[in-house]
């Protein structure tokens, strides 16, 4: 019981540094991104992280098990492109504080609406810090529409596509926890779950900018390669332990943790200013993070 405790806090700890190193990429990718192709970035800073992890997988002598590894490995790709690139592309048009606020509010719900229809307990608890976490969602959404976020925008198409893809990542980031604990179970570590995720990322992104990545990447290789390792590899290491020594609703819960980060950080961004309702909704979701940790530790 108590190598169960020491796992769960370092977890814990590893989810809260992969949390504020993952706020600090926001801010930044977030002002380079406005003038470029969403996608630039994911398939040069993924194709790194994956040649990376898999020197290392190369190295372990866990067996991957295809026979039963290939369905989740597949899924976990698929969930991975909907979570990544539905992420970049809502930084293109909305604050970077609303956008991970919108993702972390919804897969709280999500997974204990899975949990309620797979027929297992959920408690009443957990039921309350997902409903308050989805109510400081629409807290955030309703900044945007008024037009009372950190950044001035007029509501638009690109804005209303942007609202629904940050909402549709919290639902890929849930099942990306679901299948990469599967992998674990069956005895992948971090680096091989970590070299494989993002296949279809790098596939999608190459797809789209094919024709002017190779430019873009030596004009701009010396911020690709400081977020890649600070902002990609580092904080999706540590999100994998979490996943690992944690279950999937507070791995879920934890992320609440990065709207914080991620407003505090934005207010060295000139672009954006100070959003008074975008604070109330991420102070809500920041009460309901620290609720979710003190609850689930108290089981250990």
């Amino acid at each position: 019981m108590k190598v169960e405790k020491n796992m769960y806090k370092i977890g814990i700890l590893a989810l809260l540094v992969s949390a504020i190193l993952t706020a600090v990429s926001q801010v930044f990718y977030a002002n380079r991104v406005q003038v470029i192709h969403p996608f630039l970035f994911t398939g040069i800073s993924f194709f790194i992280t994956a040649i990376y992890f898999q020197c290392f997988a190369l190295q372990q002598k866990a067996t991957p098990q295809w026979r039963y590894a290939w369905k989740p490995l597949f899924k976990l790709n698929i969930a991975s492109v909907i979570t990544f690139m539905g992420f970049y592309f809502a930084l293109k048009y909305i604050e970077p504080a609303i956008v991970s606020s919108l993702e972390m509010a919804i897969g709280p719900l999500f997974i204990l609406l899975l949990t309620f229809f797979q027929r297992k307990a959920v408690q009443k608890s957990q039921w309350a810090i997902a409903v308050a976490t989805f109510m400081a969602c629409g807290i955030l959404i309703t900044a945007v529409l008024l037009g009372q976020s950190g950044v001035a925008m007029q509501l638009s198409m690109e804005v209303i596509l942007g609202i629904f893809a940050s909402m549709i990542c919290g639902i890929g980031a849930v099942f990306c926890s679901v299948y990469s604990k599967q992998l674990n179970e069956l005895g992948w570590t971090s680096s091989m779950v970590l070299a494989k995720r993002y296949i279809g990322i790098i596939l999608i992104s190459f797809l789209f900018t094919y024709d002017i990545i190779i430019p873009y990447f030596k004009d701009n290789i010396i911020w690709i390669l400081a977020i890649t390792i600070v902002g990609v590899m580092l904080p999706m290491y540590l999100l994998q332990k979490g996943i690992q020594y944690t279950n999937t609703f507070l791995v879920m819960m934890s992320l609440c943790f990065i709207p914080v980060f991620t407003f505090i950080f934005q207010l060295f961004d000139t672009r954006i200013e100070v959003s008074f309702i975008t604070l109330g909704g991420v102070i809500l979701l920041f009460i309901c993070g620290i609720l979710s940790i003190w609850l689930e530790s108290n089981k250990y």
